[in-house]
């Protein structure tokens, strides 16, 4: 059987981290197989669904480079043969009609919490062969005994006795399909081999298998996802890691540093943490997922972006910060652009953070009150420093950097007592790159004009 996997989104929101990994881990698992991957919205609630958030969460998905092998599918394209099917699983008898009222079913459910019973419909018309009239539901037959089961390729035997399980609505009182079912339906009418989704979905799963049974269809293969937590072990939250994956896009984070982090959430192979596409499509099996929930790390998705910021060629780093970020005019201008760039990106987390750092090479810092208090520096020292660096040869760092030892050496200073006054002087900011660095890329004219802008205050 060809290796057919898909991706189901419901376009109620956009795309998020867990989402990502699910669509991910099944692109992999069919290119893996050279298989296909499909993309499938499942559209039915129209009113919460939005062609806004189906364009952000194809954004993300091309961004990411987890293209569908065919144009996307809508669920909502399917809904007559939904119905059709669904009097059809009515007709062979494996479904019924219900007219029981919301405050019945409501009555049932207090009831059986108060005996501390799991709430379900308590099969009151399953037998009575009702003729279907508008307002009723219809309900899928469950069988009564024995049980459900299947291997999941993650987790394992997963096995529920169907007494447990529920005689679940397919079709609402408004005649609309529900979830479980459309699901069950177009994972058949697509050649779905495998279902890879998170494990919030393993209930539902047990009752698709029901429904394809019913229909005589082949029963997917599937893989429950354990969940992703924040990283003291509660639900994700956008505090920490629960943002939509453009956001991540907008901040600077490449995607070649997001697909390595979505992999190691939950995903290892021989304890390596970089590859390539081409070594994870050759490499990845869903099996080898881990079946316990991952653990959202800000500091590895930095580790990973940061090692993609300095394996980048300078020049396409710098005409992608160009294409997707607002940099100041002046900053085009400067024939040291790449370098600072190549310096910025050593230690930052993110394009972001370089842009904004850029602001310091361009601008001369504003040294208000607080900042100026903050100097301490000797005044004299400062005037002297100033003159002897103005006939520094400025082409070449390592002299500014000899510079820099015999000022220090001849006025006895250790070299906080220079640096720390004289970084805030340059940059306004208490960290930043070497001195050396930059004194050379801020320019001998632009470094004078900062000190003397310190020195008349």
């Amino acid at each position: 059987m060809k290796t057919i996997t898909r991706f189901a989104p419901s376009p109620t929101g956009h795309l998020h981290l867990g989402g990502a990994r699910t669509a991910l881990f099944a692109w992999l698992q069919a290119k893996a197989a050279g298989g296909k991957f499909l993309l499938r919205f499942e559209d039915t609630d129209q009113e919460r669904s939005s062609s806004d958030f189906i364009t952000s969460i194809n954004d993300s998905l091309a961004w990411l480079g987890i293209e569908p092998d065919e144009p996307p599918i809508f669920q909502s394209k399917n809904l007559k043969n939904h119905k059709k099917i669904a009097f059809e699983l009515l007709e062979s008898g494996n479904a019924y009609s219900c007219d029981c009222s919301q405050e019945r079913l409501e009555e049932v459910r207090k009831a059986q919490i108060a005996k501390k019973l799991k709430p379900k419909y308590d099969g009151l018309n399953r037998d009575k062969n009702l003729s279907h009239e508008e307002g009723n539901v219809i309900r899928f037959k469950m069988p009564q005994t024995g049980t459900t089961s299947f291997q999941d390729e993650i987790l394992g035997n997963i096995s529920v006795e169907n007494k447990e399980l529920d005689d679940f609505i397919i079709l609402r009182s408004d005649a609309s399909p529900t979830y479980n079912f459309c699901a069950a339906i177009d994972d058949r009418e697509m050649n779905i081999s495998t279902v890879i989704r998170g494990d919030d979905h393993i209930t539902n799963t047990l009752k698709q298998i029901n429904i394809l049974n019913a229909l005589d269809s082949t029963i997917p293969k599937y893989a429950h996802l354990p969940m992703v937590l924040s990283s003291d072990g509660k639900r994700l939250s956008k505090r920490e890691g629960a943002v939509d994956i453009n956001e991540y896009r907008k901040s600077g984070y490449l995607k070649e540093a997001m697909i390595n982090y979505l992999m190691k959430l939950g995903w290892a192979f021989n304890g390596k943490e970089i590859f390539t596409q081409k070594e994870l499509i050759k490499n990845f099996k869903i099996s080898d997922v881990n079946s316990s929930a991952a653990k959202f790390s800000q500091e590895l998705l930095d580790f990973y972006n940061n090692h993609y910021l300095r394996e980048y060629e300078i020049i396409a780093l710098y005409e992608y910060i160009d294409n997707n970020f607002l940099l100041p005019d002046k900053f085009a201008k400067n024939p040291k652009k790449l370098e600072i760039i190549d310096l910025l990106r050593e230690s930052a987390n993110n394009i972001l953070q370089v842009v904004e750092d850029l602001s310091f090479f361009v601008f001369n810092p504003t040294l208000n009150e607080e900042l100026k208090a903050s100097i301490k520096v000797d005044r004299d020292l400062m005037i002297n420093f100033k003159e002897e660096l103005n006939e520094v040869d400025f082409k070449d760092k390592l002299l500014i950097g000899v510079f820099l030892d015999s000022f220090l050496n001849k006025n006895n200073l250790k070299f906080p007592m220079l640096g720390k006054p004289l970084r805030l002087i340059l940059t306004g900011r208490s960290k930043a790159p070497s001195i050396t660095d930059l004194l050379f890329l801020i320019g001998k004219k632009d470094s004078i004009q900062r000190i003397d802008n310190y020195l008349e205050t």
